[in-house]
């Protein structure tokens, strides 16, 4: 049985949601909202459906991204980037 506030939040969020855990991503949704989502495809939705279809893509995808950059980071890349950093100054007449 789900917990009252999570299956508050899915109704909030139209059936549909993101869990993380740890590394791993996962989306929780109703079962009507599945079936819809089998049924109809993206040939089925409104105009609004197919905005909010492409909002969360975009959105799911920038995650994703932000996500990437995190665990390429190198901290001592940005490092060795500022020893070897050159400084200008201006010289006055």
């Amino acid at each position: 049985m789900l917990d009252k506030k999570i299956k508050e939040a899915l109704e909030l969020l139209g059936g549909k949601a993101v869990i993380k855990d740890c590394e791993e991503c996962y989306i929780l949704l109703t079962l009507d909202e599945f079936r819809r989502m089998k049924q109809e495809g993206v040939s089925g939705l409104t105009k609004e459906e197919l905005i909010d279809k492409i909002n969360n893509d975009i959105a799911s995808w920038k995650f994703s991204q932000e996500e990437k950059k995190v665990e390429a980071f190198d901290p001592e890349a940005v490092l060795d980037e500022k020893e070897n950093e050159v400084k200008y100054e201006k010289v006055s007449d």
